[in-house]
């Protein structure tokens, strides 16, 4: 398992064997970190153990060991690609929270530019929207909409259903389920094939998310909810 310490050894020896273009001594790694050679052997040696490093021997020609044989530690690809994942992760973090002080901001926008303002905003930014989980909060901010077209009587029944639900993906469901019968129970023929579509491809978002994504809209739509009252 990468845990934190783990990947900053990583990223040291990768920042190190970079620098000199050369295999990387464990002392090396340890002064950068400010630890222990010991420990940094320790941790290096695991990591080489489970693919992440690839080690070598050199005879050392220090005045101090002359002859000696020396450990060294070259980054396998596999190191590169776990840190690669890190970023990769962290970038579309960077961008799902973006995305959601933005709707939370336009959910906010509701009582001084009214719900249809907010709608057709919503709708027209869709189609451009590559990422499933920023098109699913999106998706989000549309129902809560509708949701405030049917009033706060509707509005505060939705929110009370949702703390029924145990599990995120639960919550989500039952969340489209809801608005969905209400909305097409109360406005009929407001609710159009569009608005279906789109939830339609919400559920199967859902489905393939893990639970990590799916507790980000279920947080996302409490806010959006509370931002809304």
């Amino acid at each position: 398992m990468l845990t934190r310490r783990r990947k900053d050894f990583l990223k040291q020896i990768i920042r190190i064997f970079e620098d000199t273009a050369a295999p990387v001594h464990y002392v090396a790694v340890a002064k950068a970190l400010g630890v222990s050679k010991w420990t940094a052997y320790d941790i290096l040696r695991e990591l080489e153990k489970e693919g992440f490093l690839h080690v070598e021997y050199a005879v050392s020609h220090e005045e101090k060991n002359p002859g000696r044989s020396m450990v060294l530690f070259t980054p396998a690809k596999k190191a590169r690609q776990a840190l690669e994942i890190e970023k990769g992760n962290a970038d579309r973090l960077e961008e799902w929270y973006l995305a959601k002080e933005k709707l939370l901001g336009m959910v906010e926008t509701i009582k001084k530019r009214g719900t249809k303002k907010v709608i057709d905003d919503l709708l027209k930014e869709m189609p451009g929207i590559e990422k499933p989980i920023i098109f699913s909060a999106y998706t989000i901010a549309l129902l809560i909409m509708h949701i405030e077209n049917l009033g706060g009587r509707s509005a505060k029944i939705i929110r009370g259903f949702l703390k029924l639900a145990p599990k995120p993906e639960l919550v989500l469901s039952l969340f489209t389920g809801t608005v969905l019968g209400t909305v097409i129970k109360n406005m009929r023929g407001t609710f159009n094939g569009q608005i279906a579509a789109i939830v339609g491809q919400f559920q199967e978002n859902v489905s393939k998310f893990d639970f990590d994504e799916r507790k980000l809209l279920v947080t996302f739509l409490g806010e959006a909810l509370e931002r809304a009252l």
